[in-house]
């Protein structure tokens, strides 16, 4: 399907934006920590034109189906539309002296859904980047990040931080992308030429509004009330103590934030300094404290994560949310045959994709 196709004529914007994978640094963004995503070749595109019937008619061909609404109102079904319409709520209500105006919009994309990859940020940014260019508002590649942050968890519901959103706006491909959470300062640091990550799809869905992610979040709010801290971020790896919580399950929480952060800081020295071993094992230790301190993992996620370090890998772990999704793996160039082959026994081909 096109655009012409459904709605009879052509399209006069057409933007994208691209889905990420964390290599490290896992619910460390909306507690002021630092974090290392890069992006994927997936992408979603945003095709839209004028409507001059005076609704909204939104077709996406990843669900085969068109969305017909006149207003802005949230639906009670979390619809995959709901994404739509919250940029466009946002949108204008960040431009108020903006004349309300209908669309028809074309979405097609190719990324996969509730896998941990960002598929929703990809939308909401690829989204309000055609918004701003129809209407020429010359919104910086940032404020477009915070407002797709604000689409998300605001009008979706989902908590978060900015690390999808960001990324999604301004990353480069092939580029790690280095982000100090609490100022919003990144940096893209280019792979060493003999390292490859490769991504394993665990076919595990997830949906974060009703995951148990927003209740992570909310433990680390206690968390941070309990410490008198505005982020964990702030809270060094040797300050920690778990004495100084009153609840466990919080304290667990709290120490695999603080020592992932350490973990991301870490990882971005070894890629400077091309240690390829120390970043596989920071993955590694990274899993170990997303399954067993956040738990966020599963048997599944953990079996994949352990075959694709017996198979070669030299790190591995889960990325995202936490909850299901993909695994990302760390292989030299020169042994990613052997470890493609070996892994390729246990999964296969279209559970396993190269970034």
């Amino acid at each position: 399907m096109s655009f012409e196709s459904i709605f009879n004529h052509k399209h006069q914007i057409k933007e994208s934006a691209n889905a990420r994978v964390n290599l490290i640094g896992e619910h460390t963004d909306y507690t002021g920590g630092y974090v290392m995503p890069t992006l994927l070749s997936f992408q979603n595109t945003v095709q839209l034109s004028k409507n001059n019937d005076q609704v909204f008619a939104v077709y996406s061909d990843y669900f085969g189906e068109t969305k017909i609404f006149s207003d802005l109102i949230k639906s009670k079904k979390n619809e995959w539309v709901d994404y739509i319409k919250g940029c466009l709520f946002v949108f204008f209500d960040e431009f108020k002296k903006i004349k309300l105006e209908h669309f028809n919009i074309f979405i097609s994309s190719n990324i996969p859904i509730e896998r941990g990859i960002s598929s929703s940020s990809a939308l909401c940014v690829s989204t309000l980047k055609a918004l701003n260019s129809y209407f020429n508002t010359k919104i910086s590649e940032i404020n477009i990040a915070i407002l797709a942050k604000k689409v998300e968890h605001d009008y979706i519901g989902v908590s978060g931080g900015i690390m999808d959103q960001m990324i999604s706006s301004i990353g480069i491909y092939e580029k790690a992308f280095f982000l100090d959470c609490s100022n919003m300062k990144f940096e893209l640091i280019d792979f060493p030429c003999d390292w490859k990550f490769c991504l394993i799809d665990s076919k595990v869905q997830r949906n974060l509004r009703s995951s148990s992610y927003n209740e992570r979040f909310e433990e680390l709010k206690i968390a941070e009330k309990e410490l008198n801290v505005e982020y964990l971020g702030s809270v060094k790896k040797e300050d920690y103590l778990e004495t100084k919580f009153t609840n466990p399950i919080v304290a667990k929480r709290a120490k695999h934030v603080i020592f992932e952060n350490d973990r991301v800081l870490k990882a971005r020295k070894s890629i400077l300094t091309n240690d390829i071993i120390k970043f596989g094992n920071l993955m590694n230790e990274s899993h170990k404290s997303y399954s067993h301190d956040f738990e966020a993992s599963n048997e599944d996620v953990d079996s994949i994560v352990n075959n694709s370090i017996d198979c070669g890998a030299l790190g591995a772990r889960l990325t995202g949310g936490g909850f299901g999704g993909f695994t990302v793996s760390l292989i030299r160039k020169n042994q990613f045959p052997n470890w493609y082959n070996n892994i390729n026994q246990i999964y296969s081909s279209d559970k396993i994709f190269e970034v």
